[in-house]
């Protein structure tokens, strides 16, 4: 009897033991890897609330979107300087409206690749709260805004929730590598 006593002890003193370990948080060792960059430091998550999510059908929308408004705008600086017999202006936009039709067919294309995904979630926006310490410096994020993948890869950070979505595009594979060979992200 003492020594199932004794095991029962020994099993209970291990259970609380490995109670005892902390877990981090994946979404404060993703944010604090993408806030440090590499630098020796901290990051403490104080508050996240997720705030909205996105599907690759959502960003692929967003993202013809602006580069339907760019191409009307060129398109429209084009036309004006051509009038005004400005040749060399004339030539950069006609430059700027070939990029964009280039990265509107990238688009197209990549869409065309990710058609059994486009329902799925393409990253997700949150807000948090925060305080990164790097040697004696402090930085506080009090109301900050970050689109985070599913993997808990950041896309974008920012303190205004407006800018937030203008990198969405890197949540989709490809994007980025689409616009280096066309040199150009809106």
């Amino acid at each position: 009897m003492k020594t199932v006593f004794r095991i029962l002890i020994l099993i209970s003193l291990c259970t609380l033991a490995s109670c005892g370990e902390k877990k981090t948080d994946p979404l404060q060792d993703a944010l604090g890897t993408y806030i440090l960059q590499g630098q020796e430091g901290s990051f403490q998550l104080y508050d996240i609330a997720k705030i909205d999510s996105t599907t690759f059908r959502t960003e692929f929308e967003r993202r013809q979107n602006v580069y339907e408004l760019k191409l009307q705008e060129e398109t429209k600086l084009y036309d004006d300087y051509n009038w005004q017999r400005k040749p060399k202006n004339a030539a950069r936009h006609w430059e700027a409206i070939q990029r964009t039709r280039k990265i509107m067919k990238g688009l197209d294309s990549l869409k065309t690749i990710m058609e059994g995904r486009m329902d799925e979630i393409a990253y997700y926006d949150y807000v948090f709260s925060g305080r990164a310490e790097t040697g004696d410096k402090f930085t506080d994020f009090k109301d900050a805004y970050v689109s985070m993948t599913p993997t808990l890869q950041v896309i974008s950070m920012t303190a205004q929730k407006k800018d937030l979505h203008k990198a969405g595009g890197r949540a989709i594979p490809g994007y980025l590598q689409m616009l280096g060979d066309t040199s150009e992200e809106d």
